[in-house]
């Protein structure tokens, strides 16, 4: 690994985490816009998207700089679990009513690439129809060797998991799929499919939203230990260095010895 990560640690979710958050989604939207006209993005589930929305929906100062141009937004599943899309496991269901049902109108509509739901049976159906809608989206197959997303936005589990890839699994050392199934997730339900590690590591830029004081003890492995390093998220810090941030509060990174930031410049 280069230079490190960054690991930002605010007093207060709400007042805090949140509109840095946004400074930070917003500085890499521009970023998108300015090299090929949109924002493709890759999410998680779990607690992300209410974050996410707290971020994203707040008030804009009225500059360009500080406002979503959600019309322009490519949104990805970075995983999710082969459930109906209305499901209360659904990833997408999550990020739809935290987030897509609450967006303004005058903000435009992002354009937004679920699973289809009808290949459920055969998680390796799903990683596969789910593979193909990122290769129309980006390039085909042949031209690029991995699609790289422009930002990735991603929790920790307090088990060090990251997307559906979990500690010891057979799928964090596959190096071909964009887009990986998994039958027998460690957490439920079993069926899910994520984006593969080298996918996740040649993200443009890569978040971990991770708070409250249930992440501490893992955030001390991941920032800490060589154990720590071999968890999944511990694998994107090493692979993936300074282009990772980590926006955290001060309960999760209580005892954490790692040179922290305390705002997004």
């Amino acid at each position: 690994m280069g230079r490190p990560p960054n690991l930002y640690s605010f007093a207060d979710v709400d007042k805090d985490l949140a509109p840095n958050l946004r400074k930070y989604i917003l500085a890499q939207q521009k970023d998108a816009l300015d090299r090929h006209g949109g924002f493709r993005i890759a999410v998680s589930g779990g607690s992300l998207p209410k974050t996410l929305a707290k971020a994203l929906l707040a008030e804009s100062n009225g500059t360009p700089e500080d406002t979503p141009q959600f019309g322009k937004w490519q949104i990805f599943y970075a995983d999710e679990r082969c459930v109906a899309l209305d499901h209360d496991d659904s990833n997408h269901k999550l990020v739809q009513q935290d987030l897509l049902d609450q967006i303004p109108t005058e903000l435009g509509t992002p354009t937004v690439f679920p699973i289809n739901t009808s290949l459920n049976d055969s998680p390796s159906s799903v990683a596969e129809d789910y593979e193909k809608k990122i290769v129309d989206a980006f390039a085909t197959r042949d031209s690029v060797r991995l699609p790289q997303f422009d930002l990735i936005l991603l929790g920790c589990g307090p088990d060090g998991h990251t997307c559906s890839l979990f500690p010891n699994h057979a799928l964090l050392r596959e190096t071909d799929g964009w887009v990986l199934a998994i039958e027998d997730s460690p957490k439920p339900p079993p069926k899910r499919i994520t984006l593969s590690l080298p996918v996740v590591l040649h993200g443009a830029k890569i978040a971990f939203v991770a708070t409250g004081a249930g992440k501490k003890e893992v955030l001390k492995q991941i920032f800490e230990t060589d154990e720590g390093r071999q968890l999944p998220s511990g694998l994107v810090n090493e692979g993936a260095g300074e282009k990772v941030s980590w926006f955290c509060d001060a309960a999760a990174t209580e005892g954490v010895n790692f040179p922290r930031r305390g705002s997004v410049m």
